[in-house]
C-alpha cells in the first residue's frame, strides 16, 4: 500500500455504541489518501468486532489492540508511532466527520507551507445526533487568552507531533489542549472559522464533562508548565492576563498565598493598573463567596430538622 498523505488515529474504549459512525465518517471523506489507525485500549464490549468488519472491507482501516488499559494519552502516542502520513489528526469514537473535512483542511496545509496546523469549530450533538449548538475557539493569534484551544477538528504536519515529542500521559483529560499550547509556542496555526466540518457528541458518559473540576485544576498547573515558552511568545498584554488568570485562580480556589503572590508580582511588572483591579476582583470573590457560606450556616443553624 503506498504511503498515505493523512494519517487518522482514532482510539477507543468500549466504543461500541457509536464507533460505526465514527469509523463511516472517516471512510466517506472526499480526500480518500489517507491510513485509519484505530487503538483499542482493552475494549469489554463488542468493539474489536466491529473494527475488525472495516479492515477486512478497507484496507485503509488498521486495528492496535493495547494488552492493558493506556488511556487516552498513551494510547495516541501508539497509533501515532505507527503512522505513516504527512499530515496528522485524531477522532473519537463518539464523534463524526462532514465528508469534506480532510479536504478543506489539507488544501490550507498544502496552499500555504508556513501553516502548520489547521483546526476548526464543531457543532455540538446529543446522543441521538441532534444538532444542540456549536462551539467556536477563537482566533489564537488574535488572543491566547479567548481561545478554548484547537477543538477536535484539526490536521497538523507529522513534525508538530515530533517537535512535541508526543502527546503527554500527565495530561490525561486535558492531553489535547497541553499539547496544542506546546505546539502553539513553536508553530503557526491557522483557524479556518466553520462548525459545519466536525460533530462532537456530548452525553452523560463524557469524560471531560463528569470531571470539570480535574480538568480545570490540570489545565492551570500544564498552563504553569508552559510559562516560560509562552513569555516568550505572548505579547505583554496577553502574558498580564495569563498572570491575572493565574493569580485569581490561586487565590480563590486554591486559597495558595504563595502562587498569588508570585503572579501579582509577574503582574505588577507589566501592569500596576492590571494587578490592582486582580487585587480588587479577588477580595470581591472572597466577600461574596463569605456571604454565601454564612447566609448557608445560619439556614443550616435555624432550619428545623427533620425526625427520622
Amino acid at each position: 500500500m503506498p504511503t498515505p498523505i493523512i494519517s487518522i488515529v482514532l482510539p477507543t474504549y468500549n466504543g461500541s455504541r457509536y464507533i460505526r459512525k465514527s469509523i463511516e465518517s472517516c471512510l466517506q471523506q472526499t480526500f480518500k489518501d489517507f491510513e485509519l489507525i484505530i487503538v483499542n485500549d482493552c475494549s469489554t464490549d463488542n468493539t474489536v468486532n466491529i473494527v475488525n468488519e472495516y479492515c477486512s472491507k478497507d484496507s485503509r482501516v488498521k486495528l492496535i489492540n493495547n494488552n492493558f488499559n493506556k488511556k487516552l494519552p498513551l494510547s495516541l502516542n501508539i497509533g501515532f508511532e505507527q503512522a505513516q502520513g504527512k499530515y496528522f489528526t485524531w477522532t473519537s469514537d463518539d464523534n463524526y466527520y462532514a465528508p469534506e473535512a480532510l479536504e478543506k483542511m489539507i488544501q490550507i496545509l498544502e496552499t500555504d507551507h508556513s501553516i502548520d496546523l489547521v483546526y476548526t469549530d464543531y457543532y455540538i450533538v446529543d446522543e441521538n445526533d441532534r444538532v444542540r449548538g456549536e462551539r467556536k475557539f477563537g482566533n489564537v493569534h488574535e488572543s491566547f487568552n479567548k481561545w478554548l484551544g484547537a477543538g477536535a477538528c484539526f490536521l497538523y504536519k507529522r513534525e508538530i507531533h515530533r517537535l512535541n515529542n508526543g502527546y503527554n500521559p500527565a495530561a490525561f483529560l486535558i492531553e489535547d489542549y497541553d499539547f496544542f499550547v506546546r505546539a502553539f509556542v513553536k508553530c503557526n496555526f491557522f483557524y479556518l472559522q466553520t462548525p459545519k466540518l466536525y460533530y462532537y457528541r456530548e452525553h452523560s458518559a463524557s469524560l471531560t464533562g463528569t470531571q470539570s473540576f480535574a480538568v480545570n485544576f490540570i489545565s492551570k498547573i500544564f498552563l504553569e508548565r508552559n510559562l516560560t515558552d509562552l513569555e516568550k511568545k505572548l505579547s505583554p498584554e496577553e502574558l498580564s492576563l495569563v498572570y491575572r488568570k493565574l493569580a485569581v485562580y490561586y487565590s480563590v480556589n486554591m486559597n495558595n498565598h504563595r502562587k498569588y503572590e508570585e503572579y501579582l508580582h509577574k503582574l505588577r511588572t507589566l501592569s500596576l493598573m492590571k494587578g490592582i483591579i486582580t487585587v480588587f476582583y479577588v477580595l470581591f470573590k472572597k466577600i461574596m463567596y463569605s456571604i454565601i457560606i454564612g447566609t448557608l450556616g445560619f439556614y443550616y443553624l435555624f432550619k428545623p430538622r427533620q425526625k427520622k
